[in-house]
């Protein structure tokens, strides 16, 4: 773990959604690496899927997941990190980590809650919802200069879900990983059904703010958190990763990981390493 440890700036942040607290200890950093190689199968390796390098900040987002020897992913192991780089160093300066609830909600709890928001919050949605044709020439300038993915975002927090769907393209495949939607969504109709869903869930007032972005050509990682009117929600933030189109450069895969809802001190690890062994050493 030393050579892990030793990509780290010396003032460096990191955050395991998993576990309270930020590590700004290079030999606490260590000690949790450690504890989460413990927990996982002696011969298994992290295999990142994606990966998004910005060439300007330097902003790196992975969407990754932990495999054994054989090449089968290890269960309840997948996950999105995001870092930022020290430009002088060229080490990371902060990084954040999130990954898949070892608890996951049932789709009738998904169905119940937006049931019940929807009808406590009545119209909000539509309220809120704000026509494609409005705003003036200059907003339109303004919207041409952002990234397929901040135009994506900025249609979620409107409400407007046409013009989020279009930032996709017709086959795309967008996947959930929060602590109300778990779940798969193939072709622009179950994406709708999903997004329109997940907006009923909340206030009119919370927007999802991205904090950095990491974007090449092929993809896009983004670290974001929710707000409801101006107001950090505590313990909803998140990493997610995209890919783009190569000839239409739209968005053609998701993949939304949020931290965990109840987080566990990281002296936890050592407490429950048998148990979690027993449970990332199940068949997936």
């Amino acid at each position: 773990m030393n050579d892990a440890v030793a990509c780290f700036s010396d003032n460096f942040t990191y955050d395991d959604g998993q576990y309270l607290g930020s590590i700004k200890d290079k030999g606490e950093l260590e000690k949790s690496f450690k504890r989460n190689a413990n927990i996982l199968p002696s011969t298994s390796k992290i295999v990142i899927d994606n990966i998004a390098v910005c060439s300007e900040s330097g902003n790196i987002g992975t969407q990754w997941r932990v495999v054994k020897k054989d090449g089968e992913t290890v269960p309840f192991t997948r996950g999105c990190s995001f870092y930022t780089i020290d430009k002088d160093s060229g080490l990371i300066k902060t990084g954040v980590k999130v990954s898949e609830m070892l608890v996951k909600p049932p789709k009738l709890f998904s169905d119940t809650l937006v049931s019940s928001a929807s009808s406590f919050m009545g119209n909000s949605e539509q309220s809120s919802s704000v026509s494609r044709e409005s705003g003036n020439e200059d907003d339109e300038e303004e919207k041409l200069e952002d990234s397929i993915i901040e135009t994506y975002f900025q249609a979620w927090n409107k409400r407007d879900m046409e013009a989020a769907l279009d930032c996709f393209v017709d086959d795309c495949l967008y996947e959930t990983e929060d602590p109300v939607f778990v779940d798969k969504f193939r072709g622009k109709d179950a994406l709708r059904s999903h997004l329109v869903k997940n907006a009923a869930s909340l206030p009119s007032s919370c927007s999802i703010i991205l904090d950095d972005l990491a974007i090449d050509s092929k993809c896009c990682g983004v670290k974001w958190h929710l707000e409801v009117g101006g107001i950090p929600i505590p313990n909803l933030r998140g990493c997610s990763m995209y890919t783009l189109d190569e000839e239409s450069g739209l968005l053609k895969t998701g993949y939304d990981v949020t931290e965990s809802p109840v987080k566990l001190p990281g002296l936890a690890q050592e407490i429950l390493t048998t148990p979690f062994k027993a449970l990332f050493s199940k068949s997936s």
